[in-house]
């Protein structure tokens, strides 16, 4: 019977895949996996480094930009003379021109960039608050990866302990059965006695089938978020249920306040529109640059010309720039921008009013969890007793085999029922702390 009892429990958990590579896995480790294959994370990481780069560009605007140019000309004048009109009425003076006319000519011309109406100032301020706000985005990413991995672990984990209360109970059902049927052999039980727990049994196998199925589905989608290959079967480990927390709501509270990335990225947001606002009441103010532009002309006809024969002006001057039509044009800009100021903050504020809510919802259902471990540690207690009593007065034929087989399902919901809402409250104390910003193993 022991051997029967193996080989059924062996069915049940899935196993009987023999090429299927196994790996045991803590929730820790599955989280530190997680992270580590997460293409989410690493998309983020990318994006990091998008911000990152756009903050240097914005700097390197304050650089002098400078710029070079080299040309070719070639002429053929098809009228080689010209008359030069005097200007005293004498007669004109007469020019004559090669036919043929090279001319090289080069510019290098620098320009520095002294007041820009305090716009790159601004540009370089707006770069780093993408940056953080990026940073930030990826730690919300981070908590939500986490997060989704806590919840398919624990969902992994509910499935695998149902299958083993399951089997314990097919083990107990299957003693039953030999036990009836003996009883069958000396007239103490009818064959509708033995056919019930046959019945009983067989509702059993279903259930363990449904089980396994859907253990398979959740395995299989674990193995892709953890970035294993898809045959893998997963062992679980034991989860240490985190069931004593007994912190107020409030902590929790300004916990999320203080925590959360939503808020913290609106604050970054209402900075961006203020420096908006400056931007536009700057765009006002005048440009001052400084430059210099050194000219190459050559119009001797040889790359290398002779002395005397070329031209290298070198002109150095600052230039001073002002759009007069911003003085009226930005009056509705900057409208535009403080009313933009005014959405963030009111964001914030709906924003934070979510939060409150959220946590809230999250604390109430952490506790309820708890009140139902407590109801139902109780109600092992009960059905155990009950199923004591059942076996007994069947024994005595004080019970019927439809009474014996309701005690031994109410036992077996019972636990099944108390497991199920340990990992619950466990899955219900993650969610709280996720609601909080500030979720950890």
């Amino acid at each position: 019977m022991k051997k029967m009892a193996a080989v059924l429990l062996f069915w049940i958990t899935g196993f009987i895949q023999l090429s299927a590579q196994t790996k045991t896995l803590s929730l820790r480790d599955a989280v530190t996996m997680g992270i580590q294959n997460s293409k989410q994370l690493r998309l983020a990481a990318h994006e990091i480094e998008q911000a990152l780069s756009q903050a240097e560009q914005a700097k390197d605007a304050s650089l002098p930009s400078a710029e070079i140019s080299v040309g070719y000309n070639h002429a053929l004048m098809l009228s080689q003379t010209f008359h030069l009109p005097a200007a005293n009425g004498n007669d004109p003076q007469k020019l004559s021109f090669p036919f043929d006319n090279t001319l090289y000519q080069s510019t290098l011309s620098i320009n520095q960039p002294i007041f820009a109406g305090n716009q790159l100032r601004y540009a370089r301020q707006s770069a780093d608050l993408l940056l953080q706000m990026s940073k930030l985005n990826a730690e919300a990413d981070k908590d939500e990866v986490i997060f989704t991995i806590i919840q398919s672990y624990i969902n992994y984990y509910k499935l695998r302990q149902n299958q083993k209360i399951l089997a314990q109970n097919l083990e107990d059902i299957e003693n039953k059965l030999v036990e009836i049927k003996k009883f069958e052999a000396q007239g103490l039980a009818t064959k509708n006695d033995v056919l019930r727990f046959e019945l009983e049994k067989s509702n059993m196998k279903l259930n363990a089938i449904e089980l396994d199925n859907n253990r398979k589905i959740v395995n299989y989608n674990l193995n892709v978020l953890l970035g294993l290959p898809e045959s893998t079967v997963i062992v679980e480990e034991h989860i240490n249920y985190s069931l004593g927390e007994n912190d107020p709501f409030e902590n929790f509270l300004l916990q999320a306040l203080k925590d959360r990335k939503e808020l913290t990225e609106l604050q970054y947001r209402l900075k961006l529109t203020d420096i908006s606002i400056k931007k536009t009441q700057d765009e006002k103010l005048p440009t001052v640059s400084a430059g210099g532009n050194l000219y190459f002309i050559n119009p001797s006809g040889n790359i290398i010309p002779k002395n005397g024969s070329y031209l290298a002006p070198f002109v150095v001057g600052i230039s001073v720039g002002w759009d007069i039509g911003s003085l009226y044009k930005n009056k509705n800009k900057l409208t535009e921008s403080k009313i933009q100021k005014q959405e963030e903050a009111d964001k914030y504020e709906i924003t934070k009013d979510r939060i409150k809510t959220e946590v809230n919802q999250s604390y109430l259902q952490y506790k309820q969890a708890l009140e139902k471990i407590t109801v139902l540690q109780e109600a092992i207690v009960q059905a155990t007793e009950n199923e004591r009593i059942m076996e007994s007065k069947f024994r005595n034929n004080l019970a019927t085999t439809t009474d014996r087989i309701d005690a031994q399902t109410l036992l077996y919901q019972a636990r099944i029922n108390l497991e199920l809402s340990k990992s619950d409250a466990t899955a219900a104390y993650y969610m709280l702390l996720k609601s909080t910003g500030h979720i950890q193993l």
